[in-house]
């Protein structure tokens, strides 16, 4: 299959936003994770509006973000996307390594120590985009920090999605008009930001990156979300379990950051991705 000067390698993963392929382009070789998103047919509109948002995540360099390169509109559709779509193709650095969700999906949670160098780098880019570029995430969580050998070996996870799915759906392209809607995933979500999403500050963003090195740590998410429950409602009205009550064997120091940093009481947590990181290193 093609996208244009794209042949694509294999598929990483379906979403929300579509479809990410693994590709190489045909001319320089280069290989690059594409996002081939679900745009209605015609909609010239609002891709030119997405694109726009794009090229601000575009500004977003650091070591720890995976960085947006670019979006194309190409053809021909593909075959796995609705009938009334073309693809518009958001071109991405290519992290080889998954995300973490998928990691602890398949090896169980990660030992302590790796998981805290990992995310040291993760709090560090965050910070970074919170206090140089002023963006709210405000969809951290696993399957939203991917993984990526340097020429080392060396394991690094960076921030993905960065403003990318708030775009997609403020552009139209998810086809949906709602009201007062609320995006992000309840398992990683804070209860500050399921009240007060539109103008969510960059705190939730250090609950939910928290919340993520929780699931990581012991395999799930900070609150329980039965099954027969609303999970908005358990978001609103469910206590987070503490992380010492999971049964993994973590330093006593670590539990007391991560709850700390996962208390729902008004100010409480941590402020800044800088303070949650400094704590870390200390625990």
């Amino acid at each position: 299959m093609r996208f244009g000067a794209w042949v694509v390698e294999g598929e990483l993963g379906r979403g929300g936003m579509g479809v990410v392929y693994a590709a190489v382009h045909d001319e320089s070789g280069e290989r690059r994770a594409l996002k081939v998103i679900r745009a209605p047919a015609g909609a010239e509109e609002a891709v030119a509006r997405f694109s726009r948002e794009v090229r601000v995540c575009m500004a977003l360099s650091h070591p720890y973000v995976v960085r947006v390169l670019g979006v194309e509109r190409t053809g021909p559709a593909d075959r796995a996307l609705p009938a009334g779509t073309e693809p518009c193709c958001l071109v991405l650095e290519l992290c080889d390594g998954g995300s973490l969700a998928d990691r602890v999906c398949r090896d169980g949670p990660l030992p302590a120590r790796q998981a805290l160098e990992l995310f040291d780098g993760v709090l560090t880019g965050l910070g970074h985009v919170h206090h140089e570029h002023g963006f709210v995430h405000r969809d951290i969580k696993p399957h939203n920090i991917l993984l990526s050998h340097g020429s080392d070996g060396r394991l690094t996870a960076k921030l993905g999605d960065f403003g990318l799915a708030k775009a997609y759906d403020s552009a139209g392209l998810s086809g949906l008009t709602r009201t007062g809607v609320v995006m992000g995933t309840p398992a990683f979500m804070p209860r500050a930001q399921l009240i007060n999403y539109k103008y969510a500050t960059p705190e939730v963003d250090v609950w939910s990156t928290a919340a993520a090195l929780y699931h990581v740590l012991t395999g799930t998410p900070p609150r329980d979300l039965p099954p027969d429950q609303d999970p908005w409602l358990a978001v609103a009205t469910s206590p987070v379990v503490p992380v010492g009550k999971r049964g993994v064997g973590l330093p006593s120091g670590l539990c007391e950051v991560l709850d700390h940093a996962l208390s729902d009481e008004p100010g409480a947590g941590f402020r800044t991705a800088e303070a949650l990181r400094t704590a870390l290193e200390g625990s």
